[in-house]
């Protein structure tokens, strides 16, 4: 039987290899939508939403810090950012009765996008964040490619599977 996966135990991240101390509690992750075109003509009855296959829409990360802090406005730099997420994964393992964790990493690239300064009050977080657009994001639990997305390079892996690379072959 498998482990029935619970919760996060907790997580890092990462501003390339350098630690970004003052994260708050979540770290708001991308949405990952297909681009779609809406199908209707002729011996269809009414209309469908038909995914092009790895083309995605705009995806936001928002990384949230508990005060207006220096890194926070580092990350506004025009330039292209690598964060890494590093996350300790808890599951129940039925058949053994033991609780077990697993790694999850999440590698996100992209550009400043904006920065919500939050709020000012006493004896209260800023919950200031910054948002970046993301071009590329790859996702493994265990060593194990669940997803990759890079824009840039026409990259698109689901479960392991290239989903592109047919494309990739016919242009």
């Amino acid at each position: 039987m498998n482990p029935i996966p619970e919760k996060v135990v907790n997580y890092n991240v990462y501003d390339d290899a350098e630690k970004l101390v003052g994260v708050a509690a979540e770290v708001t992750l991308p949405s990952v939508e297909l681009m779609t075109d809406t199908i209707s003509g002729a011996g269809i009855a009414g209309e469908y939403e038909s995914p092009t296959p790895g083309h995605t829409g705009s995806m936001t990360m928002e990384i949230p810090f508990r005060t207006l802090m220096q890194k926070s406005f580092n990350l506004m730099k025009n330039k292209g950012r690598s964060i890494v997420l590093r996350a300790a994964q808890q599951s129940f393992d039925v058949a053994a009765g033991e609780v077990r964790t697993r790694g999850l990493k999440i590698t996100v690239r992209g550009m400043p996008k904006g920065m919500a300064l939050g709020t000012l009050g006493v004896g209260r977080q800023t919950e200031s964040n910054n948002q970046i657009e993301v071009v590329y994001m790859k996702i493994e639990e265990e060593g194990r490619t669940l997803l990759e997305i890079d824009k840039l390079n026409f990259i698109f892996v689901v479960d392991g599977e290239d989903m592109l690379q047919e494309v990739r072959n016919l242009i």
